[in-house]
C-alpha cells in the first residue's frame, strides 16, 4: 500500500502522544470534518479502525468499525463508534488474548500482540456525550489497538515473540484459519 493519506512506520507523528480535544471544540467544523475523513480513509484502506495521527492530525481521536471488511472478513462486526479523549480505566489483567494485529501504518506485516479480553473506556462521542463502557472480545482488542496509537505506540512495541512477525499473504496463507478458530473460542469466552 503506496499512498500518502496514512502515516507509514517511521514517520515521527506515529511516536507522539496526542492532543486532548477541549470539549467545546468537539462540535466544530474543524473536528466533523476530521472525523468525516478519519471514516473515509478507514473505509477505504479497509482498517478496523484509525487514529487521527495515522493521517498527520494530532489529535486524541479515532473511530472504529468492522463491518464487510475485505481485510479482516474472519473478525466479527464491530459498530462504528467514534472516541473522542479516550482513555482506558481499568483493563482485565487476569483474561489475556494473544491478537494476530496488522495496522495500516505499518503495511503488509502481522504481529502476536497480547491484550486484555476486557476493557472499561471512558470517552466522548461525536457529540460531545460522556461515554462510559464495559467491552470485551474483538471490540476491546481494537479500542486497545487503536488507543495506542492515540498514546504514541505501535502494536510492533507490544510484540513479545518476534517470530510471530509475519507478512499479510503469509498470514493468510498459514495463520488465518488457525487465527478464526481462536476468534470464535473467544466469541464464547
Amino acid at each position: 500500500m503506496n499512498n500518502n493519506k496514512i502515516a507509514h512506520i517511521g514517520h515521527p507523528i506515529l511516536r507522539e502522544p496526542t492532543t486532548e480535544v477541549p470539549l467545546k471544540k468537539i462540535n466544530t467544523e474543524e473536528i466533523k470534518n476530521l472525523i468525516r475523513k478519519l471514516t473515509e480513509i478507514m473505509h477505504e484502506f479497509n482498517g478496523a479502525g484509525l487514529a487521527a495521527n495515522q493521517i498527520y492530525e494530532s489529535y486524541r481521536i479515532c473511530v472504529l468499525e468492522i463491518k464487510n471488511n475485505l481485510r479482516y472478513k474472519h473478525l466479527p462486526e464491530v459498530p462504528f463508534k467514534v472516541l473522542i479523549n479516550p482513555k482506558i480505566v481499568s483493563k482485565n489483567q487476569k483474561k489475556i488474548f494473544s491478537s494476530f494485529e496488522g495496522c495500516l501504518s505499518v503495511p503488509n506485516l502481522r504481529g502476536r500482540v497480547n491484550r486484555s479480553y476486557d476493557i472499561t473506556v471512558e470517552y466522548y462521542d461525536q457529540n460531545a456525550k460522556y461515554n462510559l463502557d464495559h467491552i470485551k472480545g474483538i471490540q476491546a482488542i481494537v479500542y486497545q489497538h487503536e488507543i495506542d496509537h492515540l498514546d504514541g505506540i505501535l502494536f510492533t512495541d507490544k510484540v513479545k515473540d518476534k517470530k510471530s512477525l509475519v507478512t499479510y499473504e503469509n498470514y493468510i496463507k498459514y495463520y488465518e484459519e488457525d487465527y478464526r478458530l481462536e476468534l470464535m473460542k473467544l466469541a464464547n469466552y
